[in-house]
């Protein structure tokens, strides 16, 4: 013996016929307080539309999601937000330590600005190994203590060990240092139309910045005007000629 309808099922139907098949599934689960997917049920397995209407064409369907935060999604609240909730509540929450997601926060969002602060990061780091790597003169041997097992021994490097493993890094270092700024060229010139006034003249201070550092040219170029551009006047860097 078949099951007899609920009340709700039959409510469903005749408020369908009500308004001449002119509304959604949404709506009249809205008004029954169900769920939309038991409404297209219903209309599918009753035939709401006739017997030549079985199947429920798409349109027919619960109504389909829109892309994006959906209505009542308080995870999707508020404008451009990026990967936010994902730092927040997804996979970085889970295995990345906090201190990284707050620096990830802080990143900027243009791939132009993604490397040109590398550029800087490793620029400065160039700069930074003179202070650790810099050999006095000839007479500049350094000799350390080892120890393997009970043994006690020295090691001890001479000037010209460490000046040529300094010129070794220093080398790499810049071969790194030349190779982003040419990625940073090649990206600047497939967005120039789009590209900031302030990322058009990083390249022109880098660069120069690189010549004097390499001794490249012979000319050495005044960037201050370049250097107020993209710092500010009360923050031109200062220029010390390494």
């Amino acid at each position: 013996m078949p099951k007899a309808q609920s009340e709700n099922r039959k409510k469903a139907k005749e408020i369908f016929d009500e308004h001449n098949g002119q509304i959604s599934n949404r709506e009249i689960a809205g008004i029954l307080g169900c769920s939309e997917k038991t409404v297209s049920g219903w209309k599918c397995k009753d035939k709401w539309l006739g017997n030549n209407r079985s199947t429920p064409k798409k349109s027919d369907w619960s109504t389909p999601k829109r892309r994006g935060g959906q209505p009542g999604n308080q995870n999707a609240k508020g404008k451009n937000l990026g990967n936010q909730n994902a730092m927040k509540h997804g996979l970085y929450s889970k295995y990345v330590p906090p201190e990284l997601i707050e620096i990830i926060k802080e990143m900027p969002q243009d791939p132009l600005d993604v490397v040109w602060q590398g550029i800087e990061l490793q620029y400065a780091r160039v700069i930074h190994s003179q202070n650790i790597m810099h050999v006095l003169d000839k007479e500049d041997k350094t000799e350390e203590i080892t120890f393997k097992g009970d043994s006690l021994g020295f090691e001890i490097q001479q000037a010209w060990d460490k000046e040529a493993n300094n010129m070794k890094a220093q080398s790499r270092a810049m071969g790194t240092l030349m190779s982003m700024i040419k990625d940073y060229d090649a990206l600047l010139h497939r967005n120039w139309d789009t590209a900031s006034e302030i990322q058009r003249a990083r390249l022109a201070q880098i660069q120069a910045q690189t010549d004097k550092l390499t001794g490249n040219n012979t000319e050495i170029e005044d960037t201050a005007e370049t250097d107020e551009m993209i710092y500010g006047e009360n923050n031109k860097e200062k220029d010390n000629t390494v």
